[in-house]
């Protein structure tokens, strides 16, 4: 069988795992705010919220900028489930941006025919979630000049980013976005054997 994935746990990560069972804190303690500043410090960002998984992290992503019944919301097709449902879960409704045949990334070209021609139908969308795939980053300066001009908030689903840089930046320090979400599944760069994580400015 070819593996899907293979995560990399070593002593050490069984010895933290190992102390946390035998501590008076299971689900609630020092542990999980220690993970979220370590990670808050390591991307710049000025929040950091430690969810179960990115799909949660996106669903409350989404939540915290207010997207509702009937709202739109633009993704790439070239993703997990999570990036479009989470929408869905709010009673939005979400819709497509092609993407760039050499990066798998979200066509900046296409965004901007798209946004033309939602302005002329006045449906724009609200938000905007680009997926930096395998962990590259998409051009989140050219997404941000275009939030300024149409009015659309900026949800990075970096769920495979964590460790990435743009810009100088390291991806999550939410410059050029609203929310970064992070994912810790085991197959992603670091996992937490579950979990997940949103970032804000």
């Amino acid at each position: 069988m070819i593996p899907y994935g293979k995560q990399n746990i070593d002593n050490d990560d069984i010895k933290s795992v190992v102390d946390v069972m035998q501590s008076d804190f299971l689900t609630q303690g020092p542990m999980t705010p220690l993970f979220e500043e370590e990670l808050q410090s390591f991307c710049q960002a000025e929040f950091a919220v430690a969810t179960i998984n990115a799909t949660s992290a996106l669903h409350l992503a989404c939540l915290s900028i207010g997207i509702t019944k009937g709202d739109l919301v633009w993704t790439s097709p070239i993703s997990f489930v999570a990036s479009a449902n989470c929408v869905k879960y709010c009673g939005g409704e979400v819709d497509f941006v092609d993407i760039d045949s050499k990066t798998n990334n979200m066509s900046i070209d296409s965004l901007e025919e798209k946004l033309i021609l939602a302005k002329q139908k006045d449906r724009l969308p609200k938000a905007i979630i680009p997926v930096h795939l395998s962990g590259q980053s998409c051009d989140m300066k050219k997404i941000h000049d275009l939030s300024k001009l149409y009015g659309f908030k900026i949800i990075e689903d970096a769920s495979h980013g964590i460790g990435g840089e743009y810009d100088g930046i390291p991806i999550g320090s939410c410059k050029y976005s609203d929310i970064t979400v992070f994912s810790f599944h085991p197959v992603k760069i670091i996992t937490t054997c579950e979990g997940g994580g949103l970032y804000d400015k």
